[in-house]
């Protein structure tokens, strides 16, 4: 166990603060009601109740106002508050089309006339406010730092739309900086910015387009927003649903938010939706900070199942300019939130040497340290790295057998030589499953506490099973794992979910990671290939342990593309072959 029972309740009261969007004082402006608010969430989920959904509503409202997150939050920055920086919760700032942001800032007390100083601009998290970081701000501030937290458009007091980090969003960043220029002691050579979740997607691209951002911190993020909601045809259906309630009940949401999130569910109108989601994704501006060269910290976690570490890991490998990636055990935000109570804090630790280091020149060590780490599952140990993709990780290939009547499939070194297909039906669960979402990731990740299942109990009726022989030596895996195979549908739809275990003597299964692929479009019976991207992680499976995949159509973290019931088949072969490919040391 790394953190203590307290921490880790406080750590969860937090996320649900964050998915809630209730935190501190954060005030819904949008100009819906209640009511209004329930039907459109009504409209997302079929046989939901537009009654409930407004109870759940007023008892969060009614429960997080008086959180203990809000009044540790509190009790951090009044500790901080030693006199050495002025703050001022006043500031408004107007937009290029004529709407109003809030914003507070913090300067250091009693600069000489004309000493200009270093500027850190903080971004709200999604359904967050400009208090979100009222702690590292005063940190900085007493370090020397003008500090600007804002309210983006349609969150908090700002007016407008929510613009989900698109072109508004961006204009508006430029007018941040403008005022903040104007009206401050700020060293317009040396700004920075940075930002949990949805502000450090808007961090990321600030730093690509802005010519006056320095450097970017950015802290669970994302890389390419379509494949965050959408990655391989399947809708994120309870990140996408937080996101969709949280954004209705503390913000004014742009119709077209929602719409979107329906097109997916419904695998309808995808091209506008991926151009959409395009205009709004880091990787599409790789370019343009390449080209400028601008340095970039990111942080992010390999239990987050709406920015998932896949994405981050090629985006970051996309990136030429001075930089550094930590992945950490944890859910979404999950392990930099300790940072925004006033904890101690691996990841703002290292976020306020990089300040330091490109806004300030102190020379803190920060660039010695390991471009890349892994925080290792159920360990809490960190790998190093010295670029990603890295040299010393290779790719491992195991070939899958097919199941026989009286066998679960094998995974094997060496290659299936027979053909036969493997038919199970949907409309039913198995055991194999990633948990109850949010909360089986968070125990997992913090308390060391996985989700389990004997896999050979999984049901041949509605699952397939694969282990392989204990293995002879340590298998380290340092990345991404691939199931690669062809698949067909009795309805041209079908949703596969790959789940992979740590398999130990007694045949119980320790769900290490799990990927997801959709197909839609199908003729009835046509052939697929498939490649599934399991998410990444860093994994020490010991000698004799075995490797187990299982296989369903149903996972409750995710939209199945019909409530019928088909035949799934999965096709073996000796030429194609059905592989499983993992990234290991």
């Amino acid at each position: 166990m790394r953190i203590g029972y307290r921490t880790l309740v406080m750590y969860y009261i937090t996320l649900l603060l964050l998915i809630s969007g209730v935190l501190s004082s954060c005030k819904n402006e949008s100009g819906t009601s209640s009511g209004q608010n329930a039907a459109l969430l009504a409209s997302l989920v079929p046989g939901s109740s537009q009654a409930a959904l407004g109870q759940v509503n007023t008892a969060q409202a009614a429960t997080y106002s008086t959180s203990d997150a809000t009044s540790q939050i509190n009790a951090a920055f009044a500790q901080e508050n030693d006199g050495s920086f002025t703050f001022d919760d006043s500031i408004q700032v107007t937009a290029s089309d004529g709407v109003v942001l809030t914003a507070n800032i913090f300067k250091p007390a009693n600069l000489p006339s004309g000493v200009k100083v270093p500027a850190v601009v903080f971004v709200n998290s999604w359904a967050i406010n400009k208090y979100e970081y009222l702690v590292p701000a005063a940190k900085l501030a007493k370090k020397g730092y003008v500090v600007l937290t804002y309210n983006t458009r349609g969150f908090g007091t700002s007016g407008g739309l929510i613009n989900t980090a698109g072109p508004l969003d961006r204009s508006d960043l430029s007018s941040i900086l403008d005022w903040l220029l104007a009206n401050a002691p700020v060293d317009s050579a040396n700004i920075g910015i940075g930002g949990i979740s949805y502000g450090a997607g808007i961090s990321l691209l600030g730093v690509s387009v802005e010519p006056r951002i320095k450097t970017a911190v950015a802290m669970s993020g994302w890389g390419d927003l379509k494949r965050s909601l959408y990655g391989n045809d399947t809708p994120r259906l309870v990140w996408g649903l937080i996101l969709i309630a949280s954004g209705y009940f503390t913000g004014h949401m742009d119709p077209i938010i929602a719409q979107n999130f329906q097109s997916l569910l419904a695998h309808t109108n995808i091209p506008a939706v991926s151009s959409w989601a395009q205009d709004r994704s880091p990787d599409n501006f790789v370019n343009q900070i390449n080209a400028a060269g601008k340095p970039v910290y990111m942080s992010n976690n390999f239990e987050d199942f709406l920015f998932n570490p896949n994405e981050i890991l090629d985006y970051y490998s996309q990136l030429t300019v001075p930089k550094k990636l930590d992945m950490n055990e944890g859910i979404h935000a999950s392990a930099e939130i300790g940072g925004i109570l006033g904890l101690s804090n691996y990841v703002w630790t290292n976020a306020y040497d990089w300040f330091d280091y490109w806004l300030k020149g102190i020379d803190n060590g920060i660039m010695s340290k390991p471009p890349v780490t892994f925080q290792k599952r159920f360990n809490g140990d960190r790998v190093s790295f010295s670029a990603w993709p890295s040299p010393t990780v290779s790719q491992k290939t195991f070939y899958l057998k097919p199941r026989t009547f009286f066998t679960d499939g094998q995974i094997s070194t060496t290659q299936n030589t027979s053909n036969s297909n493997t038919m199970i039906l949907s409309g039913a669960d198995t055991i194999a499953t990633t948990g109850v979402p949010l909360i089986s990731d968070i125990l997992a990740a913090h308390l060391d506490v996985p989700v389990t299942a004997p896999v050979e109990l999984v049901s041949r009726i509605n699952g397939i099973v694969y282990e392989s022989d204990p293995l002879p030596s340590a298998l380290n895996i340092r990345g991404k794992i691939f199931w690669n195979g062809r698949i067909s549908s009795s309805l041209g739809k079908a949703n596969l979910n790959v789940y992979f275990y740590d398999l130990d003597s007694s045949g119980i299964g320790t769900l290490i990671t799990h990927g997801t692929a959709t197909i839609f479009d199908a003729a009835s019976g046509e052939v697929r290939s498939l490649s599934v991207d399991l998410n990444a992680v860093a994994y020490d499976l010991p000698a004799g342990h075995r490797i187990a995949i299982a296989m369903d159509t149903y996972d409750p973290l995710y939209a199945v593309p019909t409530v019928l019931i088909y035949a799934l088949n999965v096709l073996h072969s000796s030429n194609p072959q059905s592989t499983l490919v993992i990234q290991a040391e």
